[in-house]
């Protein structure tokens, strides 16, 4: 079921273009030494 979920999220045009807008306005957000705002929830570093 959650595969069915994320091939419908994929497939949105919608979705995939609003990500690559925030991905070029953002830039790369898993740039060396990135460090996730989600403390409560994962700690991901990138070196």
């Amino acid at each position: 079921m959650e595969n069915e979920f994320l091939d419908k999220v994929e497939n949105n045009d919608v979705v995939r273009i609003w990500s690559e807008k925030m991905k070029l306005e953002k830039g790369d957000s898993l740039m060396k030494g990135y460090t996730s705002e989600l403390w409560d929830f994962t700690c991901i570093n990138v070196t």
